[in-house]
């Protein structure tokens, strides 16, 4: 590697090393962020020198293939930066000797290169260039890109409008002076679009048909820049660059204020609609909690047991022939009621009855099964039944209540009913004696 004499900040020189051959640079420490305009223009013109020998530079060699420090011989670490301008990436020492930097990456990190436009991709395609990545080398497809998907470092091309404009001097003039006769002699180009003039260090899109100025060339780089160095003599080229610099950072201001006014009513929309929904929810709340009596209808409510009649009919009974001439009978039967248990008409939740059926069904079944009537009459047994609905001994047709009559005077002895509903709740009857 060549050392290169650089001009830095405060009158200070920088030292860093460099290989023309491998479009490398290696910086110290804090060399890059010390180097001043003047020798950032002479770092440009050794890249110049260096991507225009043998042509295209296509001896450059990537990040991906350097491995170790030149001071300690460690291996590198892959480092990525955010600056203003975007990523970039380096390779750096872990015993923090320094880092190595390719030249184009060193380009992007200063903010000298713009992203690819597809004029920029349709003319180096028409040229027969190729498009890779700078650090790692991964080839790119023919479209945009802000990044490499591979190593995550920027992607463009060189821009001499903002690195004249990063290298001239920045005078300040106050508000009110007037603007100086502009400098006779601009240097001018062609737009690769429409031909027309463009000003390599002001224009940044084509005054005539506003496409992005090229820039495929260091040469342009080198020119600009050392005019802008050059005009730092001249006071009137001095005040030209800074009614330039004046315009387009007005421009940029116009554009940073109409995106920022954008954002902030794309931000009160967002913040009115959430408080709207807020509104209506809290609103909903109260309303909700100022009429308790709207609550209670949503809550189920106990209606009277007859009133389920639709849902729990009474099945059909197939009738013993011989019941036809009893004159009377005597059942055993037992109750099960699904309300609160008291005098009168029971009432009930349809939830209630359908866990009373279910438990009806189940009871029958184990009666059937076992014939146990005593051990099943203790839970179903229910104080409050009237002597209608459950008769003590031999009953007449017209003393009982109609439901346990059905039951009395259609069944054979000994059998069991289907869960029947009453006003008291679910009978299952059982004929014990008729005459």
């Amino acid at each position: 590697m060549r050392a290169l004499d650089l001009s830095g900040h405060y009158q200070r020189r920088v030292e860093i090393d460099t290989c023309a051959h491998c479009c490398l640079v290696w910086f110290d420490d804090t060399e890059s962020v010390r180097l001043a305009g003047p020798g950032i223009a002479e770092l440009v013109r050794e890249i110049h020198g260096a991507m225009q020998a043998g042509g295209e530079h296509a001896h450059a060699v990537s990040l991906a293939r350097v491995q170790a420090c030149p001071v300690c011989k460690a291996a590198l670490k892959p480092v990525t930066d955010m600056t203003r301008f975007g990523r970039t990436v380096h390779l750096q020492c872990p015993n923090r000797h320094g880092y190595y930097q390719t030249y184009i990456l060193y380009l992007a990190e200063k903010g000298f290169v713009r992203p690819l436009a597809w004029s920029d991709i349709r003319t180096m395609l028409a040229e027969g260039k190729e498009i890779f990545c700078a650090s790692c080398g991964c080839p790119l497809p023919a479209r945009p890109h802000d990044e490499c998907p591979a190593c995550r470092s920027a992607i463009g091309i060189i821009d001499p409008t903002r690195l004249a404009s990063a290298i001239a001097p920045q005078a300040e003039a106050p508000a009110w002076a007037e603007p100086l006769t502009p400098v006779a002699a601009v240097q001018q180009h062609k737009c690769h679009a429409c031909g027309g003039a463009v000003d390599l260090t002001r224009d940044i899109h084509c005054p005539h048909c506003h496409a992005p100025v090229r820039r495929t060339d260091t040469a342009d780089a080198v020119a600009a820049a050392s005019a802008a160095v050059e005009a730092a003599n001249a006071p009137e080229a001095r005040q030209a660059m800074q009614r330039a610099n004046l315009a387009a950072a007005q421009y940029a201001m116009v554009d940073f204020a109409r995106e920022r006014s954008e954002n902030r009513l794309q931000t009160i929309e967002k913040r009115l609609a959430i408080g709207l929904v807020l509104g209506a929810i809290v609103l909903g709340l109260v309303a909700w909690l100022r009429q308790p009596s709207q609550r209670e209808d949503w809550s189920p409510r106990a209606a009277p047991l007859m009133a389920y009649s639709a849902q729990f009919r009474q099945p059909a009974m197939e009738c013993d022939p011989q019941a036809a001439v009893r004159r009377e009978a005597r059942v055993r039967q037992l109750v099960l009621n699904p309300g609160d248990g008291g005098p009168g008409p029971a009432s009930a939740t349809l939830g209630a009855m359908r866990a009373a059926h279910t438990r009806a069904i189940a009871m029958r079944q184990q009666w059937e099964s076992s014939g146990a009537y005593e051990l099943l009459a203790d839970p179903a047994s229910n104080p409050f039944v009237t002597p209608q609905s459950a008769p003590a001994g031999m009953f007449r047709r017209g003393e009982a209540a109609p439901v346990v009559e059905r039951a009395a005077f259609c069944l054979a002895l000994n059998e069991i009913s289907p869960p029947l509903l009453a006003e008291d709740g679910f009978h299952l009857i059982q004929v014990v004696e008729a005459r």
